[in-house]
């Protein structure tokens, strides 16, 4: 278990230092809607946002990070108990 903490240290500590480096152009789908015409409503909207500064960027990176880690954590679990 103590690789996999130090696993998921690395990948923060990767989403730091590339932060900067993301594109500050609009998404596929942002470019689309743009293009349309279309307005950005509650039906479009993700559920957390992108951040706008340095460090909400990391830490809504950090979070999807770590839902995405108890999604799969709890998935082997199942799986192991079947």
């Amino acid at each position: 278990m103590r690789s996999v903490f130090k696993g998921i240290f690395i990948i923060l500590v990767l989403l730091a230092i590339t932060i900067p480096l993301a594109s500050s152009n609009p998404d596929g789908l942002e470019a689309t809607m743009e293009h349309l015409g279309l307005t950005e409503s509650s039906l479009y909207t993700a559920p957390l946002n992108y951040g706008e500064s340095w460090m909400e960027s990391v830490l809504m990176g950090a979070i999807g990070i770590g839902i995405v880690f108890g999604a799969v954590y709890v998935l082997v679990k199942i799986g192991k108990g079947v």
